[in-house]
């Protein structure tokens, strides 16, 4: 990697972590620049268009990022119960009283949905992607496509909203009853659909 995209990098790291901790609107530029450790004229370099674009590009380094371990988490389990679990894991191993590294959209989603269109569609299109991976790992595992869909939607938005439980609460425990319901809530649903395979056959 050359120096410069070194520097966009750290730039889009650095400002990646404060969204996360800080929220969108508390974290400005300069302090960007300031713990990234990269020249003013850098940020203004990369990201001529300023903070929003700073943001978008932010978010879509954070969905290019769990994309990819989702992908390869889930290419370690054939069983889409126990590929969710050892999710559920990774979920559940954070601190919330010190990082917020394991709930990256939520926040600036809640945020920034009314005042930026080209954020709003940022996080949306990085929720799409993160929800298809999942529901292409339904399908893997014989769950016809339409409760696929709508079981990958449900699950997210039960760990999207336990994220905000989590920071309200400082503590993971309403996480952890929230990830033990949906396994319940899949092996249910699962027995359903099995059972509808062999009345079919």
């Amino acid at each position: 990697m050359s120096r410069n995209q070194e520097s966009k990098m750290k730039i889009l790291s650095t400002a990646s972590t404060l969204f996360q901790k800080q929220g969108y609107h508390a974290t400005g530029l300069n302090q960007i620049i300031k713990e990234s450790g990269c020249p003013k004229g850098s940020l203004y370099y990369y990201f001529p268009e300023g903070k929003e674009q700073l943001a978008t590009e932010a978010i879509n380094r954070t969905k290019d990022f769990a994309a990819q371990e989702l992908r390869n988490l889930f290419s370690q389990h054939d069983d889409v119960i126990k590929a969710l679990e050892c999710f559920f894991g990774q979920c559940l191993s954070f601190n919330p009283k010190i990082a917020h590294d394991g709930i990256p959209l939520a926040l600036i989603s809640l945020e920034t949905w009314h005042m930026s269109e080209q954020l709003r569609l940022a996080c949306k299109n990085a929720y799409e992607e993160l929800i298809m991976i999942l529901r292409e790992k339904f399908i893997q595992s014989n769950w016809p496509p339409e409760e696929a869909t709508e079981m990958a939607y449900l699950v997210f938005s039960m760990i999207e909203g336990g994220s905000i439980f989590v920071l309200t609460y400082k503590s993971n425990e309403s996480l952890k009853r929230i990830c033990k319901s949906i396994i319940e809530l899949i092996k249910l649903k699962q027995k359903e659909i099995r059972r509808k395979l062999r009345n079919e056959l």
